[in-house]
């Protein structure tokens, strides 16, 4: 399993923005509007640069990822570390992007870093004006600026948005842009093609199979290193998880290894670790953090997750190999567990090492809702459910690993 061409690279970035934009404290294809509208903008003036813009528009927010209250606005009501907090997450996306998503990417890091910065200077992180602006940056600004707008409030007249940003060229804005922004709207009717939020999607998927499919040469841990960021924005909503992901694709991993199961098996295992929670992106942190009993509204809700995960796989053909991997990790052997409740015969064996790692995880790493169990208390009861619940050879292959399990395995992966 590799990334082997500009496509499926892409359509990681895609998913890693829809991934970021289901918190409940964000907003639904914000990431994906403004790759939209900037890309359009690009390709209006015919800009070298149309897929790195487009990438940038989908990851200009990736370091907002794990702030609570993370917010657009920086009215005078934020406190200053509040204000920091936000003014900062630019610097973060562009770390990001540099040292955990190694390959062609990282060319779109300062564009990234520089979408707040305003023509007159007032702008973050750096203050930068006019010209020193990368021309990039200030069409993610203005695609930023265009879906809050319509966020703020989604029945405002086409004419009156346009003089929000006309109001406030040479401050916010240069000329030069703004004309580039007003066209690209009226250009065959684009402002109607893409005012709705539900109209984002198909948009999309059209900017998506207009793109060139061109052979890239990437290191053979790209899809790793992707997988792991994937991982640590979903264990940062919960604080209580915090390496879970990385922790069931370790055990997973040297569970393979100890079956001698294939390079492409372990590899599997191993991506569907880091993967298999990554539904949860949509669950609030109001439930995943109760330490109360859950209403059966709430149970719902979380037993939607692996549905969730599987959806978002589907949607990155080069994770088509580990859906169910990752998404059955909740099945039973018995037919107990959810979604689908599945019989034994339709759990795939490497989704049942997913099942044991995860299981083995929650145990040992210590949740609210349960007590902390010691290694011998949580290898008892995967002894004890073998061939009910559990796979006996994940079990057994997991009380191997565990034996001679390294410390801080959190820190490894």
């Amino acid at each position: 399993m590799n990334i082997t061409d500009s496509r499926s690279y892409t359509e990681c970035f895609l998913q890693l923005a829809n991934v970021l934009d289901l918190d409940e404290n964000r907003d639904d294809y914000h990431s994906w509007r403004v790759a939209a509208v900037a890309y359009t903008m690009a390709k209006r003036i015919g800009s070298p640069n149309m897929l790195e813009i487009f990438w940038a528009g989908l990851l200009h927010d990736i370091g907002a990822y794990g702030y609570n209250d993370f917010s657009i606005s920086t009215s005078e009501s934020l406190s200053n570390f509040e204000r920091t907090k936000i003014q900062n997450h630019s610097i973060r996306s562009h770390d990001i992007i540099i040292n955990e998503l190694p390959g062609e990417v990282h060319k779109v890091a300062e564009f990234v870093k520089y979408h707040h910065e305003k023509y007159d200077g007032s702008g973050f992180p750096e203050g930068l004006a006019g010209n020193d602006i990368p021309f990039c940056s200030q069409i993610i600004k203005v695609a930023d600026d265009f879906d809050i707008a319509l966020r703020v409030n989604p029945k405002l007249p086409k004419e009156t948005i346009y003089k929000l940003f006309t109001e406030n060229i040479d401050r916010e804005y240069s000329n030069e842009i703004i004309s580039l922004f007003i066209d690209t709207m009226e250009h065959d009717n684009f402002f109607r093609q893409i005012e709705l939020e539900a109209q984002v999607p198909e948009y999309i998927k059209k900017i998506m199979e207009s793109l060139p499919a061109y052979r890239m040469f990437l290191e053979t841990d790209l899809l790793e290193k992707i997988t792991a960021v994937f991982a640590h924005i979903i264990d940062a909503k919960h604080e209580e998880t915090l390496g879970h992901s990385g922790r069931v694709a370790y055990y997973s991993h040297r569970m393979s290894e100890h079956l001698n199961l294939s390079v492409r098996d372990r590899a599997k295992a191993k991506l569907a670790g880091f993967m298999h929670d990554i539904g949860k992106a949509a669950i609030p942190r109001t439930i995943l953090n109760k330490s109360t009993h859950l209403t059966p509204f709430e149970k719902y809700t979380i037993m939607g997750h692996p549905v969730l995960t599987m959806e978002i796989l589907r949607n990155m053909s080069v994770f088509k190999d580990i859906v169910e991997i990752a998404g059955y990790h909740h099945e039973r052997l018995n037919g107990s567990g959810y979604p689908e409740g599945l019989p034994a015969e339709n759990i795939p064996f490497l989704a049942r090492l997913i099942i044991v790692a995860d299981v083995y995880d929650a145990m040992t790493s210590g949740r609210r809702y349960q007590k902390n169990a010691s290694k011998k208390e949580a290898l008892d009861y995967l002894n004890s459910q073998k061939d009910v619940l559990f796979d006996a050879d994940a079990v057994d292959a997991l009380a191997s690993v565990a034996e001679h399990e390294i410390k801080n395995v959190s820190e490894n992966y």
